[in-house]
């Protein structure tokens, strides 16, 4: 594998044309790029050309972007990237090895030990398209608390942004995804604690777009592994970010997240 990608590197000396890999925006913007940062470098070097991460104000116009096909690849979370997959032809590549839970935090110092104390009192969250908010609003409904009618709902336009709200006292606590925690700033993250955790699901992943020639996609695949696998900072990369790195994706986990996509197209829906 490493012989072919020095040819291509080789081949692509000439290329200048920008690289554009989309990344859902489930972080504030500067927390997701800052995030990548290493990743981006990684594969700028190896391809010899520009690579450049982008994401969308927010989740719904990055579902909107991706269905259209703007994208030539895309990190996307699990049920944005089975829809990707059946009504937009992308191909699955790369999965994150740790599995996607709802983790519901409240502040360090909050009266809160159960779940049940929660009656009354306002949760924060990211999107409902979010499959964070979906396992989350499972988990308190697993604990006898409907939401809209027992807990209040606060939507937030990412998860970092549900953290804030818990530090400023805008909510009593947040339900947000484990992973994105540990990418968050050290000030907002070490305030908190977990309350509770959700039931895992297929992590997020890296697709392909359907014109994107299959030796390309080969090679993203190739690379994506070398960097999570056979580099310092791309081992770095995948624990820091909470990761512990990539494995490829199976029809059978891209099945299993029918349940959440059907849920997804019910909220995209244009209200009647």
């Amino acid at each position: 594998a490493l012989f072919s990608t020095s040819i291509f590197a080789a081949e692509s000396k000439a290329n200048t044309t920008v690289l554009e890999i989309g990344i859902f925006p489930y972080l504030s913007t500067r927390s997701v790029l800052t995030t990548y940062q290493p990743l981006r470098q990684y594969l700028q070097n190896r391809l010899q050309r520009p690579v450049l991460f982008v994401t969308a104000p927010n989740l719904r116009t990055f579902v909107e972007r991706t269905q259209k096909g703007e994208y030539r690849f895309v990190l996307t979370a699990p049920h944005f990237a089975r829809l990707a997959e059946q009504d937009a032809g992308y191909l699955p590549m790369l999965r994150i090895k740790k599995e996607l839970h709802a983790t519901l935090v409240v502040n360090q110092d909050s009266a809160l030990h159960h779940i049940s104390e929660l009656r009354g009192k306002t949760v924060a969250t990211p999107d409902n398209i979010a499959i964070i908010t979906m396992l989350g609003t499972k988990l308190l409904r697993a604990n006898g608390l409907e939401p809209g009618k027992d807990v209040v709902l606060l939507t937030m336009p990412s998860h970092d942004a549900a953290v804030w709200s818990l530090q400023k006292g805008d909510s009593a606590a947040a339900i947000i995804s484990g992973a994105a925690l540990q990418q968050m700033p050290i000030e907002l993250k070490s305030g908190i604690r977990t309350l509770a955790s959700s039931n895992g699901v297929t992590p997020i992943m890296f697709m392909a777009h359907p014109k994107v020639p299959s030796g390309e996609v080969k090679l993203m695949t190739t690379l994506l592994l070398d960097f999570a696998e056979n580099t310092p900072e791309g081992r770095n990369f995948m624990r820091d970010a909470g990761y512990l790195g990539l494995l490829p994706s199976t029809s059978k986990e891209m099945k299993s997240l029918d349940p959440y996509v059907k849920e997804l197209k019910n909220l995209l829906a244009p209200a009647p």
